[in-house]
């Protein structure tokens, strides 16, 4: 059946049903009846085909939610447990390498090394053969890191982290059986004393000393460094002799050689009656050696003076302080090499370096403030510091 159509569609004019061409302009009307029944057909078919109803789409969705949902997988548990413990076991692992790393832990060491506490210093040291140290191995070097200078020798030794040499970093077992424990390694130095003295026997700080003797001379072997109180006895011309030297290891070189002119020793046999007082560091604190000049201790005992000699041992162990000589003159050795002086009641201040040093035995040069320097020869003798030209007694004053 042919759609109907009322009007022409090309001109507008009223049309009948059974016209095949428009009656006003001839327009093929049969054309524009195919073309509206097909449009009609297409219409008919999207209606028959229209989505489902709303109250259909909710019973659906309604059903799906009814149902119950499957549990999840066990494995994707386990992998989350794991993650998170991996992830746990490393944040663990980084704090612990940071807190343990090799800088913080040498950073602590020099610390203590440099505490001058030899019970502390002994925490962190080791001997040449990775055996532990104890406080009494380490008193000597706490006695020379005393002094400024070798204080800041030892704590740069320390940070350069060396393998090698007299102060060494190595590794000594772990920290929370993973990180690397490191400890400081001392080495050894040997020390030569020669002496005419015949049989000889040499004591370090109270304990027989392990010697090479040999014509003389007498090689103590294996020393940490340190400061130590050599006391040497033996015979000449039938007399005994004894010296008491101090004796120093360095952290870097060799110890200077340490030369005993039976000369120069104090015999123990010798007599009161004698009155003689030979150079000595082993004096006993007699004050009938001692007298006042205008206000200032001088001593009538002897000691080497020879301001010419010169060597390479510039240590200031036992010189830095403040001293006085009776009541009218002070000396202040600072660490820094600088000196402050009065001398009845008129100061005076410049610079100070030990230029040759044999064990208590040493030549000082003093630069004073206006460019004049002049070269003095010392001796510490029982605690005393003697001016020993001049033979001025300075005592200690703390």
């Amino acid at each position: 059946m042919q759609a109907s159509l009322r009007f022409c569609p090309n001109c507008g004019q009223p049309i009948g049903p059974d016209d095949d061409f428009c009656p006003n302009c001839g327009f093929d009307l049969r054309t524009a009846r195919q073309q509206a029944q097909n449009t009609s057909q297409k219409e008919s078919a999207k209606s028959q085909s229209s989505p489902a109803t709303p109250s259909s789409t909710a019973s659906a969705t309604l059903a799906t939610a009814g149902r119950p949902r499957s549990p999840r997988s066990p494995r994707r548990w386990l992998l989350v447990t794991g993650i998170a413990v991996i992830l746990i076991l490393g944040i663990a692992y980084f704090a612990g390498a940071a807190y343990y790393s090799q800088d913080r832990q040498v950073t602590e060491l020099a610390e203590e090394m440099t505490s001058g506490d030899a019970d502390d210093m002994a925490e962190v040291a080791v001997a040449s053969d990775g055996t532990a140290l104890h406080e009494d191995d380490l008193k000597p070097l706490a006695q020379l890191i005393k002094n400024r200078s070798d204080r800041g020798l030892l704590h740069n030794m320390i940070m350069a982290k060396s393998t090698s040499g007299m102060v060494q970093i190595v590794k000594a077992g772990h920290e929370l059986l993973i990180f690397p424990k490191y400890k400081i390694k001392l080495g050894t130095a040997d020390a030569v004393v020669k002496t005419n003295l015949k049989n000889a026997t040499l004591t370090l700080n109270g304990t027989p000393a392990q010697v090479k003797a040999h014509d003389g001379q007498y090689i103590i072997t294996g020393q940490l460094p340190g400061v130590y109180t050599l006391k040497l006895s033996g015979t000449h011309d039938g007399s005994t002799k004894d010296f008491t030297r101090e004796v120093v290891i360095p952290l870097k070189g060799q110890a200077s050689d340490l030369t005993l002119d039976a000369a120069t020793a104090p015999s123990s046999s010798a007599t009161a009656s004698q009155n003689s007082h030979p150079a000595s560091d082993t004096h006993a604190d007699d004050n009938d050696d001692d007298y006042d000049d205008n206000g200032v201790t001088k001593t009538t005992r002897q000691y080497p003076s020879d301001t010419s000699k010169r060597n390479d041992n510039h240590s200031t162990s036992g010189i830095v302080g403040r001293w006085e000589s009776g009541d009218q003159a002070t000396f202040t050795f600072n660490s820094d090499g600088t000196y402050t002086a009065t001398n009845n009641g008129t100061p005076s201040n410049g610079k100070w370096e030990v230029v040759y040093r044999d064990g208590n035995i040493f030549n000082i040069k003093f630069t004073k403030s206006d460019g004049g320097s002049i070269v003095e020869p010392f001796a510490l003798d029982d605690d005393d510091l003697i001016e020993t030209n001049l033979k001025i007694k300075w005592e200690r004053d703390d």
